[in-house]
């Protein structure tokens, strides 16, 4: 017999309903006290919810670091779960940040945890023992909802673990929350009709990003500190981008991604999703990479490409090529002002060589791109839309993606045949100029206006060819970065109309700026240990 479905507006308010109820009414936050404060970043630790020794767990270490007191006794499992449980829950009631709440489920493992090391005391330890860690809304977790910001999703409990959840749980690791993401997963804003919009907390006016937006407001607010998501054309490195965070996108089939809910048309496997980190400091970003390839993943996930981590040793000297901009889009001031501060940065560092690049045909692989993201058109989307009669939300409607005519099987074959023919033009680029990585900015922009965000060429290039790539913070807009003239676009109208999307400091103020490091396929290890001497250097 067929679901019948509601109307997604009674969906919406009774999820939202059931969320509410999961957070302690001692944890809830005064409903008007922070209404109009467009920085929310100081609001934990002095609400009054965390005990001094919550806030000290939860603002002053990363994930590797806290991982050291949990082996040493320092703090049990139990006591770094509520600390982060508490604070997860003052991020949400700020920025709207979660969509599953399982703090209970949480704390009740982390005391197995403790038991367990308490019965067992010589027994090694599991390398995440008692970690929280958060994922992105498309994680199943057994028991909870997968909606994926769709309402014809919700009330409809997830039976196993998805892949990355199951490994997780097996190396000690403790799931606690899901995050929110935008209504079909792929705009630049954490928006949909079923859990409502994510805030930035840097600047409420501008997007969280997306689609991983609610694993960058719960990180920024450090809520989390080691969260996974997904990203398919920049949805990791996008909102670590907005909130100042570290994402890495591995190569595709690196982390375990099945049990993953994705909203592309099912069966069209062109360009596919991958699993990967955002953290708060790089080294957790190559925990969870190291962990992860250490893990057996072959064992959580059918399709997944088990490629081990040899502990590679790290090059002394790396030549990186450097790319001013996409040949689409001109970097706004604050955009270029921190990619030139990096650039400073490495040119005077004796261990580093800058080499000029200018990316081949970028624009015509970003069309092929979407192409693959709509091969039926808008035809998949609008049906999971009509089950409930859920309208488009502004920044779906913005990127048009409802809008693009599908393919046919012979449009599809001859896609695929312009990939290889990419594929190979950027391996010549690589190995012409002999360099170990390319430093570029992540967008054209800071994190922008609600529902502005229409593009993601500077990160969806990567996605397209498959290369794994991470996001470093390196600054904030500041007072000097001035507003200049549209004509400075270089690509034309559309390129002048998303340039003069950036209107001043003050419209802009705490917006964190970015670059991009991006390896060869398959070599993230690689990657993993140039960004951490490109990091050392620009963010000593």
């Amino acid at each position: 017999m067929a679901k019948v479905f509601r109307n997604y507006k009674i969906i919406a308010v009774e999820k939202q309903l059931e969320r509410q109820s999961k957070i302690p009414k001692e944890w809830l936050l005064p409903s008007d006290r922070y209404r109009g404060v467009t920085n929310l970043m100081q609001v934990p630790p002095t609400c009054g919810i965390l005990s001094d020794t919550e806030c000290h767990i939860t603002s002053d270490f990363d994930a590797t670091a806290l991982l050291e007191k949990l082996k040493d006794g320092v703090w049990s499992a139990e006591q770094v779960t509520v600390a982060f449980c508490k604070r997860a829950a003052i991020a949400h009631q700020l920025t709207n940040c979660l969509t599953e709440i399982f703090f209970d489920k949480a704390i009740e493992r982390a005391r197995t945890l403790d038991r367990e090391r308490q019965q067992n005391p010589q027994k090694p330890l599991r390398p995440l023992h008692g970690l929280p860690i958060s994922l992105k809304d498309s994680f199943q977790v057994a028991g909870y909802d997968t909606s994926t910001g769709l309402a014809c999703f919700v009330n409809e409990p997830a039976d196993e673990d998805s892949g990355t959840a199951a490994m997780l749980l097996e190396l000690g690791a403790v799931l606690y929350c899901k995050t929110n993401l935008p209504q079909t997963i792929m705009t630049g804003d954490s928006d949909n009709n079923v859990f409502g919009r994510t805030l930035n907390p840097r600047n409420t006016a501008l997007t969280a990003g997306g689609s991983t937006g609610g694993e960058g407001a719960l990180l920024a607010l450090r809520g989390s500190v080691l969260g996974v998501g997904t990203d398919i054309g920049g949805s990791i490195r996008i909102p670590s981008l907005c909130n100042s965070l570290y994402g890495f996108r591995p190569s595709v089939g690196l982390v375990p991604h099945g049990g993953v809910r994705d909203l592309t048309t099912p069966g069209t496997d062109g360009v596919r999703s991958s699993a990967g980190p955002m953290a708060t400091s790089l080294r957790d970003v190559a925990l969870f990479l190291k962990t992860t390839m250490q893990a057996g993943t072959w064992r959580y996930d059918s399709t997944v490409i088990s490629v081990p981590w040899v502990n590679l040793e790290p090059k002394r000297k790396l030549r990186i090529g450097l790319v001013l901009d996409d040949g689409i889009y001109t970097p706004s001031p604050p955009v270029r002002r921190g990619l030139e501060k990096a650039a400073d940065l490495l040119r005077a560092n004796e261990n580093i060589e800058l080499i000029p690049l200018v990316l081949p045909n970028v624009k015509d692989h970003y069309i092929d791109l979407i192409k693959y993201w709509t091969l039926l058109g808008s035809e998949n989307y609008l049906e999971l839309f009509a089950r409930t009669g859920e309208p488009e939300v502004p920044s779906v409607k913005a990127i048009g993606i409802n809008t693009f005519p599908g393919t046919d099987l012979r449009g599809f074959f001859a896609l695929n045949v312009r990939r290889q023919e990419a594929a190979r033009n950027y391996l010549k680029l690589f190995r012409d100029n002999a360099i170990d990585a390319i430093l570029m900015p992540p967008a054209q922009h800071t994190a922008v206006p609600l529902d502005k965000w229409t593009t993601a060429s500077y990160t969806g290039l990567w996605n397209y060819l498959d290369y794994p790539a991470v996001v470093i913070p390196v600054d904030t807009v500041c007072e000097s970065d001035v507003a200049d003239e549209p004509s400075n676009a270089k690509y034309g109208e559309e390129d002048a109309r998303m340039y003069s999307l950036y209107t001043g400091p003050e419209d802009y103020k705490d917006a964190p700026i970015c670059v991009q490091l991006v390896g060869y396929r398959y070599a993230d290890e690689a990657l993993a240990n140039a960004a951490a001497l490109v990091d050392s250097i620009v963010n000593p």
